[in-house]
């Protein structure tokens, strides 16, 4: 979609629409019990998506669109496959395991386990999301700005959005091991998600528009997390050479305060960088990542 040449008096969609995230990361992280968060995440995705068509986007600008869905599915199961490996292959080697000792995903039982894996991380999380900022904001953003603009602003965004729940939960994140200094060590945490969770957010963006569909990102997204959050329950399993007991309640995640459940694997910043570089070396045999390309693509 070319930059819209529109009048820039009022207020800028985009910008309602960062202020409408701005607002629900902070009902997630600080007043909203699970699952009422969770569910808040889906209907914010529908009320943003629904505020955007209003905005003037079709649904191709958002990504979902019914005629490219099977470019997208083709692309997410590529980008997912890939993604998962690496979080395996880090997760295997005895360098980068450490990364994965998260107390707080191996003090779940497998019930909760399997509600994580097979609902709230694809549903409440990857495709939340996706659909709020490779969707939504995203489209909102091209309007007035170039491709490559709105994946930098939006990856942005992305990487901001989980400032909130590192700094609830750092405590119980392998990061917290790394230094000595409960403070530094917290904001050592929140630089390094920061940083790679908007590395992850640029590559889905590139997916996003590359395939042309929001399921591409959904699928790759939904991969990442699932992945190192089995990862985290493995590594944590294999270092005590048994598999973690079902009774260590004491930890569980349900003791935390409310928190998005992509907080479980994406407060772990080894597992998400990794797999943020291994999509976006994959995909550099479709084209490479940049301002040029994006402008193409848009």
């Amino acid at each position: 979609m070319p930059v819209a040449d529109r009048s820039e008096r009022g207020i800028p969609p985009e910008a309602v629409g960062v202020a409408l995230l701005a607002v629900h990361n902070v009902a997630v992280h600080r007043l909203l019990p699970a699952p009422a968060d969770a569910a808040l995440n889906l209907a914010t995705a529908v009320g943003l998506t629904t505020f955007a068509r209003h905005a003037g986007c079709s649904r191709s600008d958002l990504g979902i669109g019914v005629e490219d869905a099977r470019s997208g599915l083709r692309a997410g199961l590529g980008a997912a496959a890939l993604a998962g490996g690496a979080v395996a292959l880090a997760a295997a080697l005895p360098a980068t395991r450490r990364y994965f000792h998260d107390r707080r995903v191996s003090g779940v039982g497998r019930g909760e386990a399997a509600y994580h894996v097979a609902v709230r991380i694809p549903l409440a999380t990857a495709l939340a999301e996706e659909l709020l900022f490779r969707g939504a904001l995203l489209a909102l953003f091209r309007q007035r700005r170039s491709p490559a603009t709105a994946v930098l602003w939006t990856s942005l965004l992305f990487g901001a959005w989980h400032v909130l729940p590192t700094i609830d939960h750092y405590q119980g994140n392998p990061a917290s091991d790394l230094a000595a200094d409960p403070g530094r060590g917290r904001w050592l945490a929140v630089l390094a998600t920061t940083l790679s969770t908007a590395a992850a957010g640029g590559a889905f963006g590139w997916l996003r528009l590359r395939s042309r569909s929001v399921l591409a990102p959904i699928l790759a997204h939904a991969a990442v997390d699932v992945s190192a959050y089995l990862a985290g329950r493995w590594a944590v399993s294999e270092s005590r050479g048994t598999r973690t007991p079902a009774r260590r309640t004491s930890l569980s995640m349900r003791h935390l305060p409310p928190q998005d459940a992509s907080l479980r694997v994406e407060g772990n910043p080894s597992a998400t960088a990794a797999a943020a570089r291994c999509i976006i070396r994959s995909t550099r045999s479709l084209g490479r990542l940049g301002v040029g390309r994006l402008r193409l693509l848009g």
